[in-house]
């Protein structure tokens, strides 16, 4: 939930922003770095959200099953935190900047 509020409020800042000067993300180009930075926002958000559900799933199998406990799930869970705060952007850089 705070990764959401997190992004959202980065997009709205960047809606709300006046052109000439520019939001946090566009950095006073609005005409071709603007569309940019509010797709690879919205992609890199939804990867990161992705890629904490998929681990919680995962740990969640493991400890049904017994093979991992309470304390492993949460050290593989922060670790997939921290590591995807900056993967996730460049991967979303990556996949908006291939696709464009």
């Amino acid at each position: 939930m705070l990764v959401l509020l997190a992004g959202g409020a980065l997009f709205l800042a960047e809606l709300g922003s006046a052109c000439p000067p520019g939001g946090p993300l566009a950095f006073g180009d609005c005409d071709r770095v603007r569309p940019l930075a509010l797709t690879v926002l919205a992609l890199g958000t939804a990867l990161y959200l992705a890629g904490l559900s998929a681990v919680l799933a995962w740990v969640t199998n493991l400890r049904r099953r017994s093979l991992a406990d309470g304390r492993a799930a949460r050290d593989w869970y922060v670790l997939v935190a921290v590591v995807g705060l900056p993967v996730a952007p460049l991967l979303a850089f990556t996949i908006v900047s291939a696709l464009r």
